[in-house]
């Protein structure tokens, strides 16, 4: 009997090397990658946010997933986790081949999701993780994980226009240039359960350079002053939801559609149909209001 497909996932038990993880030097290459590093920083923020719903159990953990800091990885990086345990990892590349990235858990990372998503509620960290995983753990891994990669790649894209999609299992990252790499972590397990992400820091050096250009010059001032007197609509999405017909017809008073968005998710502003600024919903003055966090680079 051979061993079922399972898409992209790949298990290693390799050694760890961190003699390749470098600090930033801001006064060499690092310099130039002053912006890379921010848009890096929001890519993890943002698949951050986007992991929780991928994991949906992390709320019945009272968990949530942090982005730690970027870090440059050099070609002669090798995985950062220990040997002898069990790792999983997707990896992922544009299609012109310029681009490689990847999603990996660790060790505990596993754990929790092994039992996250099968519904347990116990300690999993108490019992050791077997380097031999079945089958049926190797599916819910697999789904996990590529859900993660699709955050990944959503991220990915939205930030710097590059679209990734997923490599065959035995194709390995790309390591013939530098990486940053940010491991989010699993805050609120008593283990230091992480979810890794990668990405070619070329890929992203190239989109923070083109979003540094300069302005063009501007024209008659006083068309920009008539701009401004033009009206706009704003609007603060809540979330998005796709029913079938039946179901829309069957509506009734009182039911409750459920959207995907948690409670503690940033909400959407959209100006003229364009999305501008995150927000969180609050109350003003007795009003539901709208406080903004965060604006888009545009």
């Amino acid at each position: 009997m051979t061993d079922p497909p399972y898409s992209a996932a790949r298990v290693e038990w390799q050694e760890s090397d961190r003699a390749a993880v470098r600090r930033l030097d801001l006064t060499g290459r690092e310099r130039k990658l002053r912006g890379a590093v921010l848009s890096m920083t929001r890519i993890a923020a943002a698949f951050s946010r986007a992991a929780r719903r991928s994991m949906p159990f992390v709320v019945r953990y009272r968990a949530a997933v942090t982005p730690g800091p970027v870090e440059v990885v050099g070609t002669a990086a090798g995985t950062i986790h220990p040997a002898g345990v069990p790792s999983i990892s997707h990896t992922l590349g544009s299609a012109d081949g310029r681009t490689s990235a990847s999603v990996a858990l660790n060790a505990d990372a596993i754990g929790f999701v092994l039992e996250g998503a099968l519904g347990g509620k116990g300690a999993f960290w108490r019992s050791p993780l077997s380097p031999e995983l079945s089958f049926a753990q190797r599916a819910v891994l697999d789904r996990v994980a590529g859900s993660l990669a699709a955050d990944f790649a959503a991220c990915v894209k939205a930030e710097i226009g590059v679209a990734l999609l997923p490599l065959p299992p035995d194709v390995g990252p790309d390591t013939s240039g530098d990486s940053l790499r940010v491991a989010c972590m699993i805050d609120g397990l008593p283990v230091p359960a992480t979810v890794t992400i990668t990405v070619s820091a070329s890929a992203v050096e190239a989109a923070a350079r083109e979003q540094l250009l300069p302005a063009p010059t501007q024209g008659d001032p006083r068309i920009a002053e008539a701009l401004r007197e033009i009206d706009l609509p704003v609007v603060a999405e809540l979330g998005r939801v796709t029913l079938g017909l039946r179901r829309v017809l069957a509506l009734e008073v009182g039911d409750i559609v459920r959207l995907q968005t948690a409670t503690d998710d940033p909400v959407s502003i959209r100006v003229g149909g364009i999305e501008k600024f995150d927000a969180a919903p609050v109350v003003s003055r007795g009003q539901l209001a709208i406080e903004i966090k965060t604006r888009h680079a545009s």
